[in-house]
């Protein structure tokens, strides 16, 4: 669900533009980003899933092979619990210390539909309505921020406000099994969030 969130949003972004865009995706686990070059001519969309509140920390490690080289960035996050944690800020703070301008950050819900009680389904569903208005929030923005082709006069983006703090990542190491209970622990406490939320 999160690969679809992430191209879903850069489709969003490119169709919103009126230059030609072309929209490229990796599997921050499965491909080599080794010899990935972004310049701030890029536009990155990072997605991550929520795993008791957190990113997973494999993604994490992913994630810090790259140098955002001052690439604006849009981070988002899918959650299909009660809450998404401290995971947008998380992300939003990774993506910061890799050299990345956040201009947009996101946690969207994937609804599963209830069968006999189950939160567990084979047709799970983003929310594309909240990720509609916010790739045209975030696009508006780029707009704004790339007016000029002269570097010295383009707007600096004012940093991106996102509540929550940077949590400890014992729970990432346990097993699958005590993961699975941690999360549960998690929905119970968690106060219950009914759409997603975005920030710019």
């Amino acid at each position: 669900m999160t690969e679809r969130l992430a191209r879903r949003i850069g489709k969003l972004l490119s169709d919103s533009s009126s230059e030609e865009i072309s929209v490229e995706c990796c599997d921050l686990l499965r491909d080599d980003l080794s010899g990935m070059t972004i310049d701030d001519e890029t536009i990155v969309v990072i997605g991550m899933p929520v795993y008791v509140g957190k990113i997973p920390l494999p993604a994490i490690e992913a994630i810090e092979q790259i140098s955002g080289n001052g690439a604006m960035t849009v981070a988002a996050v899918s959650y299909g619990g009660r809450s998404y944690g401290n995971a947008l800020f998380e992300l939003k703070t990774i993506a910061e210390d890799l050299g990345f301008k956040l201009v947009g950050a996101g946690a969207f819900l994937i609804s599963y539909m209830a069968i006999r009680g189950s939160s567990n389904s084979m047709n799970p569903s983003l929310d594309l309505d909240s990720m509609g208005d916010f790739s045209r929030a975030v696009s508006d923005k780029i707009k704004r921020l790339s007016g000029t082709e002269i570097e010295e006069f383009r707007m600096k983006p004012a940093p991106v406000e996102v509540n929550g703090r940077m949590p400890v990542h014992k729970i990432s190491r346990l097993s699958p099994r005590a993961a699975e209970i941690a999360q549960k622990v998690f929905e119970r406490i968690s106060l219950v969030r009914r759409s997603s939320e975005w920030f710019l």
